[in-house]
């Protein structure tokens, strides 16, 4: 069988390249009591997400636990291979913020990141991507969020 001009098209564009990670760190122990970074991931599926992040982290040691909440991401493994070894999911599901990542290093502790949902608009997700630290007395992820939507979403007063 001969193949079709579609399957002849694909074949010479060949496959996608991967999407860079949408991460930002600040330097490691900078930010007592605060974010360590933000982490925006594309889509809410953690066993194609988290991977390129733990990778990302490569020089932070190696990543061998993950605590996040389970209010945003529909289905979490308990193990997710990356690279050579197992990354073991750990989740909660009220009464914790569901808005970050705490990602566990036997070498170098522990990193917390704002996690920035997936659909979130770019301008706003860029804002927050720049202030991963709790700023203006916010104290949550969540109150980080609603900042930054309320910020993006208020209407703008202009003279009529």
């Amino acid at each position: 069988m001969e193949p079709t001009a579609d399957q002849v098209a694909l074949s010479a564009i060949g496959p996608s390249p991967p999407l860079r990670t949408r991460l930002s760190l600040a330097p490691y122990a900078a930010v007592p009591g605060g974010f360590d970074g933000a982490w925006w991931p594309y889509s809410r599926n953690l066993a194609d997400e988290l991977p390129a992040l733990v990778e990302a982290l490569d020089g932070v040691g190696t990543i061998t636990r993950v605590l996040l909440g389970i209010g945003l991401w529909p289905d979490i493994p308990h193990r997710i291979s990356v690279g050579g070894h197992f990354v073991t999911a750990g989740w909660f599901v009220s009464d914790h913020e569901q808005h970050e990542i705490t990602l566990c290093s036997y070498r170098d502790g522990f990193r917390t990141l704002l996690i920035v949902p997936p659909t979130t608009e770019p301008d706003t997700a860029a804002w927050l991507m720049n202030r991963p630290v709790p700023v203006d007395n916010s104290g949550t992820a969540t109150e980080l969020l609603a900042m930054a939507t309320a910020r993006f979403d208020a209407p703008v007063d202009r003279p009529q």
